[in-house]
């Protein structure tokens, strides 16, 4: 950096001593130039018009010599560069020879262009016709005046006409009139003690302050024109017999008025051109001819200045981008100086800086999240935006068995020959926040699953998609034990509650015989009675049990969803007198898969607690609707409520708060709702009463 600064310098103290030297030969020439012709009795005008050609032409000359010179210098030096194969060489030359076709050639075009065209522009400024326009114009600009003098002195004369026979007082008023009529850009009445009224186009003269008019000249007509501002006004007037004077003036707009001095003045200018037209010629040419050759010397310069400054960092960038390419790791280049390529060069260092440092963190991240995906338990899929291919952790790969998807990429189609069709179009058709439980059969083996689908990103946004999986095959197995386990309990509480008595009937008749009573024809007719009742409660309640038991398995089929609704809610039209039961289902834009007899088991389980609840004048409300890909069954009802806290407690086998009956209706609902893969809950209903809701998928199982 020290030694490019100390030759910048050194350069720069030699190009001051040459400027300096070339100035004073400069100024040697041109005072003898002056001297030569001051011998010759020159005019002085005329002396100026030479002197000034002729440093014009050795300024030419002068460019001319530098530039060739510096472009040879620079050519030679380039072609040497390159003969040598040193790195740049070849880009440089192409960025130089580019850059001064680009200036050059027009340069010289436009030299030549304007040199010729100067020729004729001066001919023609110069020519009969082109004078005999600029007098033509003045004429013009003379006439346009006298014509707006002629045109207020007959609107004056006019308006004077009219008012002699309009009353003096109602005047000003009339005036007014004819001014707004007329148009007039101004109008005024004048009395004995001065004006009367004065209107002006708000346009044109609310910025105008107009010389006042004498009374001199008030004493008769007359017009008079004033330049006030940027603008001409023209003013005539004409007295009234009994003193009072009417003014109509006319006010020229701001590009009027300069367009009449311009063709005033461009008259004397015309002339005075005409004397200097050989040196005007000269001057011009040559000094486009100079600023052209300044323009060429300017852009040789730039060109070789541009093509070091850019080739160094840019060639630097472009051995490290082709390094990186081929594989090495990311480096950072020397920055350059302080210009704008020291800006990209630094930019592209700290764009290295970050890439490293996300490099660093994406590979943490990556490593810590294939250690996490790899330790749960859970099965986690991503897929592209098009999910057409699907990748999955160890889980995943074990609970659909496919060990190829924690191994790379593989086609979501795929899945389905392995007996997953069902995820399949689950996962191609769900939208972000789809939940639901699946049963599938990878390997011949049902496994119940829980799927989620998140979609990563909003709306066109989306970049891809993540499935989680969670295997609840053991969960619902323990579930199913655990409801058998308190299945027994209830059936042996239930049985335990009967043998009591019928042990005590028996024991009261097994006494009595033994002691051979008088009431012992009493107590066995009645022992046996006791025996026999709790025997067919016992009965009923194994009963039930088996029914619960022998629930055969869903065969789901597509369903006329309201159809059958209809149907079932029909038969319970006029059940409870002073409960109305009312249907409101939207479901026919689409089939239902269920299982028909079943289902309308549940449907029948649900009203008959509802209209147990519900006391005349009431209403049971059945509604079916979509909400999703999930079909939602609501019953209401406008009973006193849920008998207990926790709703759970009524799906139990053999839980009733009635005192009465099974208890095994909402078991079976329960049942019945779960083989379909849905949910059923009971929740108090506002204003009093009780929703039951029932949700199951609705599509092709």
């Amino acid at each position: 950096m020290r030694s490019w600064r100390r030759s910048w310098l050194r350069l720069r103290r030699q190009g001051r001593f040459l400027l300096g030297v070339y100035l004073v030969l400069v100024a040697l020439g041109a005072a003898l130039y002056a001297l030569i012709a001051r011998l010759r009795e020159v005019p002085a005008e005329e002396l100026t018009n030479r002197l000034l050609v002729f440093l014009l032409t050795l300024f030419d000359l002068t460019l001319m010599v530098v530039v060739l010179f510096v472009l040879l210098r620079s050519v030679f030096k380039l072609f040497v560069e390159r003969r040598l194969g040193i790195i740049g060489s070849r880009f440089r030359m192409k960025l130089l020879v580019s850059y001064l076709l680009l200036i050059l050639v027009p340069a010289v075009l436009i030299s030549l262009l304007a040199t010729s065209l100067f020729s004729h522009l001066a001919s023609s400024w110069f020519s009969a016709p082109v004078e005999a326009v600029v007098q033509a114009g003045a004429s013009l600009a003379e006439g346009v005046r006298r014509e707006s003098e002629e045109r207020s002195l007959r609107c004056a004369q006019a308006m004077a006409a009219h008012l002699s026979a309009v009353e003096p007082r109602r005047r000003a008023a009339e005036l007014e009139r004819l001014h707004f009529s007329g148009k007039n850009h101004l109008s005024a009445l004048f009395g004995e003690n001065g004006p009367v009224v004065e209107l002006l186009e708000p346009m044109r003269t609310a910025a105008l302050r107009l010389p006042s008019l004498t009374a001199s000249e008030l004493s008769h007509a007359g017009t008079r024109v004033d330049r006030v501002s940027r603008v001409l006004v023209v003013r005539a007037w004409v007295p009234l017999g009994d003193g009072a004077v009417v003014v109509c003036g006319e006010v020229w707009r701001e590009d009027v008025t300069a367009a009449q001095a311009r063709l005033a003045q461009a008259a004397a200018s015309y002339q005075a051109l005409k004397l200097q037209r050989p040196a005007i010629t000269a001057t011009l040419v040559l000094s486009f001819g100079g600023i052209a050759l300044v323009v060429v010397f300017a852009a040789v310069w730039t060109g070789l200045y541009l093509s070091r400054s850019f080739t160094e960092p840019l060639m630097a960038l472009a051995a490290t981008t082709a390094a990186v390419a081929e594989g090495a790791e990311l480096a950072e280049v020397p920055v350059p100086g302080e210009d704008e390529v020291a800006l990209l060069v630094a930019s592209f260092n700290s764009m290295v800086r970050r890439l490293r440092a996300q490099e660093q963190e994406l590979r943490a991240t990556v490593a810590r999240l294939d250690a996490v995906l790899g330790a749960i338990r859970a099965g986690i899929l991503w897929l592209d935006r098009e999910r057409s291919a699907v990748r999955g952790n160890p889980a995943a790969a074990a609970m659909l068995g496919l060990p190829a998807l924690c191994e790379g990429s593989v086609p979501l189609a795929k899945l389905a020959d392995h007996g997953l069709g069902r995820l399949v179009e689950v996962i191609s058709s769900a939208a972000s926040g789809y939940r639901s439980s699946l049963t599938l059969y990878p390997g011949g083996a049902p496994k119940h699953l829980e799927v989620t689908v998140v979609a990563l990103g909003r709306g066109p946004e989306v970049s891809g998609w993540v499935v989680a999986l969670e295997d609840i095959t053991q969960l619902l197995r323990a579930q199913r034990q655990a409801a058998w386990s308190e299945v027994a309990r209830q059936i042996a509480h239930q049985i335990k509650n009967p043998l009591t008595p019928i042990r005590l009937a028996a024991e009261r008749i097994a006494r009595h015989f033994a002691q051979n009573r008088n009431d012992l024809g009493e107590v066995i007719p009645a022992g046996c009675r006791a025996i026999v009742d709790h025997v067919r409660s016992m009965q009923e309640l194994l009963d039930a049990f088996s029914r619960y038991a022998k629930l055969p398995p869903v065969q789901r089929r597509p369903v006329d969803g309201e159809e059958f609704l209809q149907q079932v809610v029909r038969l319970y039209q006029g059940v409870k007198p002073g409960v109305e039961v009312k249907l409101e289902a939207s479901l026919a834009q689409r089939r239902v898969w269920l299982d028909r007899d079943l289902f309308r088991q549940v449907v029948v389980n649900l009203l008959d607690n509802a209209l147990e609840a519900s006391t005349p004048p009431g209403e049971v409300v059945v509604r079916a609707f979509w909400e999703g890909e999930e079909m939602v069954l609501e019953v209401l009802d406008r009973g006193p409520g849920l008998p207990v806290e926790d709703p759970e407690l009524l799906f139990q086998p053999f839980f009733s708060s009635k005192g009465r009956g099974s208890g095994v209706g909402l078991a079976v609902v329960l049942r019945i709702v779960t083989d379909h893969g849905g949910t059923v809950r009971l929740e108090p209903r506002e204003g009093g009463g009780v929703r039951a809701v029932v949700r199951i998928p609705g599509g092709e199982p």
